[in-house]
């Protein structure tokens, strides 16, 4: 096995130009009022346009479909809820307290998957979400690799090949979540114990049923 890597700093992306900051807001804000009343599949790039006052070569220039500008989209929402304020080496805070802010991330993700769960189903059957949901969750994992890490909880790993996998594991979790009908969170969280490395720490998950 190789040694464990020493944590890089994370990359900062590219700042967006205004323009084109106002026009991906505008369509996420779009897609989020017709997603009130339609199901992903029935809403054209011409009435996204129309909603958004977005011309449609723009919307061409910066997306494939409806499918891809929702898959940006809503993989951009789990990315979000999974971000916890911790640096790459979990400074200042204790296994415990860390571990606690990484379960209550992973519960508001269920949350919401759960209140959106039509449409993460239908993103999911288009074959290309999960992928695009896997590697949002592997830098997650990366990063929170780095953070166990720094609290020498990792035994010798290589961290990108096991983020990978991880996050290609949790897609797959969130997949199975969102494609059934349980509504119990706390307990499709405490399922989570059970998948994870047994190195990993295991506080502020819920008791197992």
């Amino acid at each position: 096995m190789s040694a464990p890597e020493t944590p890089h700093a994370a990359r900062r992306p590219p700042a967006e130009e205004p323009r084109t900051a106002r026009t991906r807001e505008a369509l996420e804000a779009g897609l989020w009022e017709l997603l009130r009343e339609h199901e992903l599949a029935d809403i054209s790039v011409a009435a996204l346009c129309r909603q958004a006052g977005v011309h449609r070569t723009t919307f061409y220039g910066h997306h494939r479909n409806i499918y891809d500008l929702a898959a940006a989209v809503y993989a951009g929402v789990v990315d979000r809820l999974g971000t916890v304020d911790v640096d790459q080496r979990g400074t200042g805070k204790s296994v415990a307290e860390i571990g606690f802010l990484y379960v209550d991330a992973v519960r508001q993700i269920l949350q919401y998957t759960l209140a959106e769960r039509r449409v993460y189903r239908a993103l999911f059957h288009t074959g290309t979400f999960q992928s695009v949901l896997a590697d949002g969750l592997r830098l997650r994992f990366l990063l929170s690799l780095y953070v166990w890490q720094g609290h020498d909880l990792v035994p010798p790993l290589n961290l990108e090949v096991t983020a990978a996998f991880l996050g290609g594991a949790y897609a797959c979790w969130i997949e199975q979540w969102v494609a059934g009908d349980d509504d119990d969170v706390e307990a499709w969280l405490a399922s989570l114990v059970n998948l994870l490395p047994a190195w990993w720490p295991r506080d502020g998950f819920p008791p197992a049923l």
